[in-house]
């Protein structure tokens, strides 16, 4: 595997997470892995490491600097809100070409080292104003890592976003459930359950 798509069935569910914890894998492997984050929002820009770049950066071992996170990540806003709506209400656009053009040149320059694109909020959430995170995997033609989580109506939400994934030709390397808080349910019953519907691979962090 030299690159994937880690997406989600939602926000807050543990994508970066997932992400850090196949990076220092990979690193303690001396992969030399890559990471890369197109769009970020939701962040405070005197808090960088703390962001999802900057988590990413640490977990390849490089610091959360302004030019390293200007590296991996094209455009990144301060409101906890889709990107495209947090560049359209600071007068901005997003330029779909771009994003994807940005992606592939950070691929490239990963030299078929192991390379992590992790997506902004779930599967179906805006890029751009006229195109969407399933897009986006699709035309990087990435195969891709979904991650969920085990809470009500997730059962739904995942096989949603998998069928949605297999619609567009995408491979789904795996599904990996998380809790990210105790409220939400044990990650083994969700899998259980989910073997009913699905002959995807199902694997709890």
């Amino acid at each position: 595997m030299s690159s994937v798509f880690i997406t989600a069935t939602g926000t807050e569910i543990g994508k970066t997470f997932v992400a850090c914890k196949l990076l220092s894998q990979w690193k303690e492997q001396e992969k030399n892995p890559h990471a890369i984050k197109p769009l970020m929002s939701g962040f405070g820009e005197g808090d960088l490491a703390n962001s999802d770049a900057g988590l990413l950066l640490n977990a390849i071992g490089q610091d959360a600097t302004p030019e390293n996170v200007n590296r991996i990540c094209m455009k990144r806003f301060e409101k906890s809100v889709a990107p495209n709506q947090a560049a359209r209400e600071l007068g901005q656009s997003l330029d779909y070409d771009d994003i994807l053009a940005f992606v592939n040149s950070r691929v490239l320059l990963a030299n078929g080292a192991p390379t992590i694109v992790e997506g902004a909020g779930g599967i179906m959430s805006p890029v751009t104003d006229d195109k969407l995170h399933v897009d986006l995997i699709s035309d990087l033609a990435m195969p891709a890592i979904l991650v969920t989580a085990n809470y009500l109506g997730s059962i739904s939400h995942t096989l949603t976003a998998l069928d949605v994934m297999e619609r567009r030709g995408i491979p789904v390397e795996r599904v990996i459930v998380t809790r990210p808080t105790l409220e939400h349910g044990e990650p083994q019953a969700f899998i259980d359950e989910m073997s009913r519907w699905s002959n995807v691979w199902f694997e709890s962090t």
